[in-house]
């Protein structure tokens, strides 16, 4: 042991290494690489029991998973180097050295391996050690070196020059990556953090740790090197990660995206409800242009149907628009979505061109809890709307039996939470893990609530206008495009968010004014109780003139 640095040495366990309740398995005869290190990963979970494992964030990649992501890439030179950081129990090396294997081109392999966690830098050096002494029996050599200290310090500098250096820039002596493979840590770090002040010019605010490492691998990529991650799919949008994809793309060119869409199987008995994905990239060449290659799409539900996932090459330009300011990442999985995509783009309006505004519910309840009131009889209570009591295209206020107060005292103090009545769409800004629409949207009419004015809580979002310009048949008729089924997968094919911002629903394309007042009008001339989503998406379909099944897509118009 030199420093924080473990070396390989000859294949053996020795009990001093791991606590006497972590039983460190030996390798079954003719196991492989990948088999041995999700033994050594289950023996881990068995050992921590949940409780430390989340705490360090330390989820263990499914052998299905690990083999997939190492053969996501094509092994053609006779040497490579690999960079895994938050190695966990080593099973996406493994997975890389079956994988060069069977390519049958290369000889020799050298891994760098990162992980904080002691007893994990341990198992990863004995998953190492098994995938070295079984490469050397098919004659391709394996070097390695497990690290202890913490991968995104280690190169600190590497990000505190990533959003200055442009495409031509040198790695300035740092060790160059022909590959490198990563299930990183997931969970956000303090602002004050190091690793956050090192990424400061990349990320704000309380950074996520996996963007951190998913920024430092791109630098450390050799001029053909490739990347191959899976992370939670929340990086892709919105303008919290805005800054960290302009940096990440600058450096890397998408060449394959696999979406899961499960958000609790893919790291099963594990409790990760991220909704997640793969993503391989390629180092960026010199002087490429804006838009150069396709994009393997693929989706799979979990781990275990990746054999029958659904697969779509597409050009990059569909997945990914370098010219926009946001550098979204959107993830069509089937020509109907890229239909739609086409189709939703191409509209020209939005809430700004129709001199719309959207906010934030001004009602912070932690923060408003002494004029909140759990009952009408209290003298200058007036409505207070929580996200609960707006279902699709209907309020239903108050709601009986609820546990949260649905009025709110309106005194010259609490004035300034309230808005004044008028006529909103209000549009829930959260949605259930595993609901089936993630837009829900409600016109609130006025007058409907009779009070001069309402409280909404911060998990609403309302769209307004100047006083007269939105009124009943452009509320209902963009309430209903929310809780459409078009828009709704329009949402989740460009945005991995279960949350709503206002910052998104000003960017989303609409359709002209007039064909959203002829689908006000439809909706109007239907009583609410007999309107259901597919009568909406009826509606919509015919307002609009776009097939059904472009619409709802294939499954839902196939029902």
């Amino acid at each position: 042991m030199t420093g924080n640095l473990v070396t390989g040495y000859p294949m053996a366990l020795q009990p001093d290494l791991f606590p006497r309740q972590l039983q460190v398995p030996l390798p079954e005869p003719g196991c492989t690489p990948l088999e041995y290190a999700e033994v050594l990963g289950r023996a881990y979970l068995a050992f921590v029991k949940g409780d430390q494992q989340k705490r360090g964030a330390h989820y263990m990649t499914p052998a299905a998973v690990a083999r997939f992501m190492a053969e996501s890439v094509s092994y053609t030179e006779p040497r490579l180097r690999v960079l895994d950081p938050g190695s966990g129990a080593g099973i996406l090396s493994a997975a890389v050295c079956e994988a060069a294997y069977a390519g049958r081109t290369v000889e020799s392999l050298h891994v760098d391996a990162y992980e904080t966690d002691p007893l994990l830098a341990e198992l990863t050096r004995l998953s190492l050690c098994f995938s070295r002494d079984w490469l050397e029996q098919r004659e391709v050599a394996l070097t390695f070196r497990v690290d202890h200290g913490d991968f995104v310090l280690a190169h600190a500098t590497v990000l505190k020059t990533a959003s200055h250096r442009g495409l031509e820039g040198s790695h300035d002596g740092r060790p160059a990556y022909d590959l490198v493979i990563s299930n990183p840590p997931y969970y956000k770090i303090g602002k004050d953090d190091p690793r956050a002040v090192a990424a400061a010019s990349i990320v704000h605010g309380q950074p996520n740790i996996y963007a951190l490492f998913m920024a430092t691998s791109a630098e450390l990529l050799s001029e053909s090197g490739r990347l191959v991650y899976i992370v939670p799919r929340s990086f892709t949008s919105g303008p919290y990660f805005k800054r960290f994809r302009e940096v990440l793309f600058q450096r890397v060119t998408p060449t394959a995206i696999h979406l899961f869409e499960s958000r609790k199987d893919v790291f099963a008995n594990q409790t990760v409800l991220q909704e997640n994905l793969i993503l391989a990239a390629r180092r960026r060449e010199d002087g490429e242009g804006q838009s150069n290659g396709q994009v393997l799409v693929s989706q799979s539900k979990a781990a275990d149907d990746l054999a029958h996932r659904g697969q779509m090459l597409t050009e990059l330009d569909s997945v990914l628009d370098r010219r926009s300011v946001n550098r979204e990442l959107s993830i069509p999985v089937c020509k109907e979505d890229m239909e739609l995509v086409r189709t939703v783009h191409a509209w020209p309006e939005s809430l700004g061109s129709l001199r719309l505004n959207v906010s934030t519910g001004p009602v912070v309840p932690f923060r408003a809890t002494q004029f909140l009131v759990d009952h009408d009889t209290e003298p200058c209570g007036v409505p207070l709307l929580w996200m609960n009591h707006v279902k699709p295209m209907r309020l239903e206020w108050p709601l009986k039996g609820g546990h949260k107060p649905q009025w709110i005292k309106s005194s010259p103090v609490s004035r300034k939470l309230l808005v004044r009545d008028d006529t909103y769409v209000l549009v829930r800004r959260f949605s259930a893990k595993e609901e089936r629409r993630r837009l829900v949207a409600a016109p609130l009419i006025r007058g409907c609530l009779s009070a001069d004015v309402v409280g909404l809580e911060n998990h609403l979002n309302y769209i307004r206008g100047e006083p007269g310009r939105l009124d009943e048949k452009l509320a209902y008729g963009l309430a209903a495009l929310f809780n459409s089924a078009l828009l709704d997968r329009y949402f989740r094919v460009s945005n991995g968010n279960t949350q709503v911002s206002s910052t998104e629903l000003r960017a989303m394309p609409l359709p002209a004014e007039q064909d959203i007042r002829i689908i006000g009008d439809a909706v109007q001339a239907r009583p609410g109780s007999e309107l259901s989503l597919s009568d909406l998406d009826a509606i919509v379909s015919a307002a609009l003139g776009i097939p059904l099944d472009i619409c709802v897509g294939p499954g839902e118009a196939a029902r």
